[in-house]
């Protein structure tokens, strides 16, 4: 084992404003709640009951690269019944959280924190590849650590002597050098849990590190084994590489083997195959749709519609007429759709979000700039007002991830005028659907002249007329219509 002491801004007692001169520091600053409340865990382990406390994994690595963990995860040598009672001499509520893996979830109400903490354990063999046949509570942090997953994980600190520990000062070189390795041997570990291939690349880029040599090679070997894992975990990994700054590490899932067995076929790596081939594009459509990606915000929707939107693009690939090396995506866009849609019902995605990046992917090509105002307007109704601005978004990276050039001058503007046409929409509260309109169903059947299906079917036809005039919708102009539709009712019966 090695340690090294250090002191964490993050767990100060007193917490600074950034850049605050040691002179002002006497009069500005604020108790640390984090601190007071970790240091009375500590306090009560270590001294009140001589067992060992540390702060461990994720939480240690961040704040040694100096960035805020998003949670504190802690581990003991204490059984589960141990730690209950040292809560409950501090009044700590706490409930069982992974009690057979020995984790027990603390929450302190007083000091708005709360905490996974979790028994020291050595694991049994993987028959699952993912889940340990049954764990072993020890004494020693050592072994402990051992079990981890990569060594830039495998941190723990004990805040009352401010040390850092670890099972070799290796693994502060690869922090420092931003390699992902496995603790040992990464064919053990990855046999032990597949899903951990999946978070080397999560964390290579999440964290901009590079993926170490063996432990690359041990992925590529043992790639098929990802398909024991359940697609909702798969999902989560994939989600949070495309929401990094580096979502192009997707391309080594691809090239490492994981597509297939993850997702059951291969949009990516048939993305990645196909050359554009014309001279709108500068790269194949993989490389083209990283652009698009990076360009998005890092949001589910947009990132995951990015992602997808042209992966149509191989299965329509065809030749334009007339030439011998310009070729044409016609319909690609319905075809990426529908292999958005196959991939989000494999990967088990909510119907919302399924719903809302299915038409991002569907329309992303439409021409809407020169529509005619019932044909925008029924877009926009269909992908919904609410999410219409992140669709301009996704149109705007695409327009800006081709080669611009003379002729592709209307692409690059095409978004500011969808843009202008949706936000004239909007500030003059134009009606998109029935509901919009000036008149509703008991004014159009007011004396009984339209029943059942006409009173629809009159009111349809009125919307029609108001997405293309909007300026019409007025009760005493649609009345006006109302008039006309029963003449012309009345004419055709």
């Amino acid at each position: 084992m090695f340690t090294v002491k250090k002191d964490f801004r993050q767990l100060g007692s007193i917490i600074y404003p950034e850049n605050i001169s040691e002179q002002d520091k006497l009069h500005f600053g604020q108790d640390n709640r984090l601190y007071r409340s970790l240091i009375n865990l500590f306090l009560q382990f270590w001294i009140y009951n001589k067992k060992e406390l540390y702060l461990v994994g994720g939480c240690v690595r961040d704040m040694l690269l100096d960035k805020e963990p998003k949670d504190y995860d802690l581990c003991t040598n204490a059984t589960p019944d141990e730690v209950k009672q040292i809560c409950d001499k501090l009044h700590l509520k706490y409930f069982d959280s992974g009690i057979k893996h020995g984790t027990l979830t603390i929450i302190d109400d007083f000091y708005g924190q709360s905490y996974e903490i979790t028994t020291y354990r050595t694991e049994s063999a993987y028959s699952d590849s993912r889940h340990p046949d049954s764990v072993e509570f020890v004494s020693s942090l050592e072994e402990d650590l051992k079990r981890r997953d990569f060594t830039i994980n495998s941190f723990a600190y004990n805040l009352l002597t401010r040390e850092v520990v670890m099972l070799d000062e290796s693994y502060l070189k690869d922090l420092e050098y931003g390699v992902i390795r496995t603790v040992g041997d990464p064919v053990d570990r990855f046999n032990e849990d597949a899903l951990r291939m999946l978070r080397a690349l999560r964390f290579a880029a999440q964290l901009n590190f590079t993926i170490q040599r063996d432990t690359y090679a041990a992925i590529k070997e043992l790639a098929p084994k990802i398909a024991l894992i359940s697609k909702e975990r798969i999902r989560d990994e994939i989600t949070k590489i495309l929401l990094s700054n580096k979502p192009d590490m997707l391309k080594l899932f691809v090239l490492s083997g994981l597509e297939e067995p993850a997702f059951g076929f291969t949009p990516l790596g048939d993305m990645m195959k196909c050359d554009h081939q014309n001279p709108w594009h500068y790269a194949d459509v993989f490389h083209h749709t990283m652009d698009v990606v990076n360009a998005v915000p890092a949001t589910f929707e947009l990132r995951w519609a990015a992602l997808l939107h042209d992966a149509g693009k191989p299965a329509t690939k065809a030749l334009k007429e007339g030439t011998t090396d310009y070729y044409n995506y016609i319909d690609h866009p319905d075809v990426s759709a529908e292999i958005a849609s196959r991939l989000m019902e494999t990967l088990k995605f909510s119907n919302e979000q399924k719903d809302i990046i299915y038409k991002f992917v569907k329309y992303h090509d439409a021409h809407l700039a020169e529509a005619r105002n019932s044909v925008f307007k029924a877009v926009v109704n269909e992908i919904g007002k609410e999410n219409f601005p992140d669709f301009i978004k996704l149109r705007a990276a695409d327009a800006f991830a081709h080669r611009l050039l003379m002729d592709t001058k209307f692409a690059v503007d095409f978004p500011d005028i969808v843009k202008e046409r949706f936000i004239k929409i909007v500030e003059e509260d134009q009606a998109l659907k029935v509901t919009d309109l000036a008149i509703n169903g008991n004014d159009v059947g007011a004396d009984g002249f339209l029943q059942g299906k006409e009173i629809g079917e009159c009111l349809r036809w009125m919307l029609n007329i108001v997405l293309e005039h909007p300026e019409y919708n007025t009760r005493e102009k649609l009345l006006e219509y109302l008039q006309m539709f029963k003449e012309m009712s009345f004419q055709s019966s």
